[in-house]
């Protein structure tokens, strides 16, 4: 196991591993957009700690030394200069190819005339050498589309005051070494920058959310293990009084982790750090197969009680086992690692608990019983344990009826709340338009797809008309279809054509026509050129842009039009007139869609687990009261646990059913040993091993409750809840049921 740990485990902690598996055509776009769209790759500067000048001269100055690096595609901060307005090479060269261009005379003319309006109120010999080039303008028809936030001069500050800048890198969000090295580039840029000590600096969004869950998961998972530790062995110590039993429960402990570890290793390419983490909850439920074989084998060998407890612990594992099967079933890779680690965790601790424990334990001489008697098991009756289920139904029925669920993507983020507030508000100063509505096209062929581009631009325009959008973006106004390319390039003028046109047009103005040869040159160039595609567009400052509006998603190739101030119902409705399919996404809807799908797919196979867990039940057990008690006893549990971690969290997420679980596994351990009929030293025997079980349980997943990773902490919580409750209920409700001596 050792060894193909090392041969094949590679972390990763990627933000969106628990993000469930999309099941329509917007919830792969939203998906998508979340691994690896422009938004992923950047990285959100706050600086702080100064006057607003200072921070501005701060601001700028750290622009231009990331700038020179590779790292980044490219670097803002809301204020126009040199590089900021420098025009993309893409645009640069393919801009006559971009827009329809009338190449009249007196189309020339007329371009020429407004272009003497234009230098009348300054530019200087910028736009001189602009206007030489392009005299009509198209470079900066094109680049006004362009940006993918507000930059009208004016820096960014956010509300508390902090300077902004946006630096986009060119590796993915996923690529945690080389966000790393972003992070450091950046930190190292601004501590060389002078007087800086006193300043402080902030970094945000998921690339850099990705490296700090790396270093948090890692100080997490020390210090609650060994918090875990200490609690398990104050618990043994306890209880059982023999520092040996330490080192002996930490054997199946210790096999079933290595053997979870080296299985997901193999599945998966990547294990997420979240399972990794994860590890260390198995303190609580793996623990309880040793804590079961210590407490029987007081009075007998070892060999001898694990041959008593063995149907009992075997049922028990068997129905963790099976609830936790169903995450692999749950439409997510996060989920599917935990439920493949905890399961194979699981077995293989039974394993060596049943096979190679007894043997250490087996010095204990046999001891006859001075005790007589039968404890029978509980039957049904009215106690507290039916009770704890009615009430918690009904608080359950009030919250499910006012919102007992959250659905918010971010539910699933492992980031802590303060960070996400953070991120927010840096992003607030950068004015970034809202993107939420937007129309998505698709086709196996990218040049159909830019031409159903332009028809639905076309189609937008009448929209605009009708008032039901204010403006949009889309992939056609940077990379028109290739019909519509050619088409362009054959209305360019030979070379000599077009000089005399421009000589004819120039003839009434100021302007010489010797200095729109630039102009004549980059025409005669594009004559000259093959079509322009994605490709030419990959290493530049237009990548993201064009990430932002075109993706391929296996064999369909998908474009985005983002929408700007829409009326979505009444678009939408008339998208659903157009002759193109087309289809309106609400992104903010579509991601509660996603969750909320994924809730409803998760509570079905939790459903199905817990049905197979019964029949399982029925089928070895064969006892209908007993089965009825342990069923009534462990839903109690899980409505107590619902009811309480809802009070204190709020909103239950997915990670909260996947807690549920664990309580559920917890439960059936705990009804199932306390149902059972036995002699009354036994049953001590029992109560006192199921004790140290649910005490070893709720102190280290309390301990996890703790944790500042938002996942851990709804599962400590939730698992610290229900252990308490399932031993609460199935203790008093065997001493309320099963007292009777025969």
């Amino acid at each position: 196991m050792i060894f193909v740990i090392y041969l094949r485990l590679e972390l990763s902690f990627d933000l969106s591993a628990f993000v469930p598996t999309q099941t329509t055509v917007s919830h792969e776009i939203l998906i998508e957009q979340i691994k690896r769209g422009p938004a992923s790759r950047l990285l959100v500067i706050g600086i702080a700690g100064a006057s607003s000048d200072r921070l501005a001269d701060v601001s700028d100055q750290l622009k231009r030394e990331l700038s020179e690096s590779p790292t980044f595609v490219v670097i803002m901060n809301g204020e126009v200069d040199a590089e900021t307005s420098t025009v993309p090479a893409p645009v640069d060269r393919y801009y006559l190819l971009m827009r329809d261009v009338d190449y009249s005379i007196e189309s020339l003319r007329s371009a020429m005339q407004s272009r003497l309006k234009d230098l009348a109120f300054g530019g200087g010999a910028t736009l001189l050498e602009m206007i030489a080039r392009d005299p009509f303008l198209v470079t900066l028809d094109i680049l006004e589309q362009l940006p993918p936030a507000e930059i009208v001069g004016d820096m960014w500050f956010a509300d508390d005051g902090s300077a902004v800048l946006m630096a986009e890198t060119v590796s993915t969000s996923i690529d945690t070494q080389a966000q790393r090295a972003a992070i450091d580039l950046v930190k190292t840029a601004f501590h060389e920058l002078p007087d800086t000590d006193k300043l402080t600096l902030d970094i945000t969004g998921v690339g850099a959310f990705s490296v700090e869950l790396q270093e948090t998961i890692r100080k997490e998972a020390t210090i609650r293990s060994v918090l875990a530790s200490l609690a398990l062995m104050l618990v043994i110590l306890v209880v059982f009084r023999k520092p040996r039993h330490i080192l002996l429960a930490a054997l199946p402990l210790g096999m079933g982790f290595l053997a979870g570890l080296a299985l997901v290793s193999m599945l998966f390419e990547r294990v997420h750090g979240i399972t990794l983490a994860f590890g260390f909850t198995m303190l609580g439920v793996v623990i309880d197969y040793p804590l079961h074989l210590f407490s029987h084998a007081q009075s007998v060998s070892g060999r001898t009680a694990i041959r008593r407890i063995w149907p009992t612990l075997r049922l028990g594992v068997t129905s963790t086992a099976i609830a936790y099967l169903a995450l692999l079933f749950s439409g997510s890779q996060g989920l599917a690692q935990l439920g493949s680690f905890t399961v194979t965790g699981v077995i293989f601790a039974m394993l060596v608990t049943r096979t190679w424990l007894p043997h250490f334990v087996s010095g204990v001489q046999e001891a006859p019983s001075t005790t007589s008697g039968r404890v029978e098991s509980p039957t049904l009756g009215w106690t507290v344990g039916l009770l704890a289920l009615l009430s918690s139904v009904a608080v359950t029925w009030h919250y499910t009826t006012s919102g007992l669920w959250d659905d918010q993507l971010s539910s699933l983020s492992p980031v802590s709340a303060e960070r996400l507030s953070a991120d927010r508000r840096l992003r607030g100063a950068t004015a970034t338009p809202d993107m939420r509505y937007q129309l998505f096209l698709q086709s196996d062929s990218l040049d159909a797809l830019l031409e159903d581009c332009e028809q639905a631009e076309a189609l937008l325009m009448t929209a605009r008309d009708d008032g039901l959008v204010m403006d949009w973006q889309s992939v056609c106004q940077l990379l028109p279809s290739w019909a519509n390319q050619e088409s362009r390039r054959q209305a360019i003028p030979e070379t000599e054509v077009l000089r005399e046109r421009v000589r004819q047009a120039a003839a009434d103005t100021p302007f010489r026509a010797e200095a729109f040869e630039p102009f004549i040159n980059a025409a005669a160039k594009s004559r000259q050129f093959g079509p322009l595609g994605p490709d030419e567009m990959r290493d530049t400052p237009l990548r993201s842009w064009l990430d932002a509006h075109l993706m391929r998603l296996d064999s369909q190739w998908i474009a985005l039009v983002s929408l700007i101030e829409p009326k979505p119902d009444m678009l939408e409705s008339r998208v659903t007139e157009w002759p193109i399919s087309a289809g309106l996404i609400d992104l903010q809807n579509a991601s509660l869609e996603l969750m909320r799908d994924y809730r409803i797919s998760a509570v079905k196979v939790i459903t199905i687990a817990a049905l197979l867990i019964l029949a399982l039940l029925w089928l070895v057990r064969g006892e209908f009261k007993q089965m009825l008690w342990v069923g009534l006893t462990v839903t109690a549990a899980l409505g107590t646990t619902m009811t309480v971690t809802s009070l204190i969290h709020g909103g239950l997420t997915v990670m909260h059913l996947v807690a549920m679980l664990l309580v559920l596994g917890l439960g059936l351990d705990y009804a199932l040993f306390l149902s059972r009929s036995e002699s009354v030293m036994a049953r001590a025997e029992t109560r006192k091993g199921v004790l140290a079980c649910a005490a070893s349980t709720t102190l280290a997943f309390s301990i996890l409750a703790g944790s500042s990773i938002p996942i851990l902490k709804y599962l400590g919580l939730t698992v610290a809840t229900g252990s308490t409750a399932s031993y609460l209920l199935a203790y008093f409700g065997s001493r309320t049921w099963g007292q009777r001596v025969s």
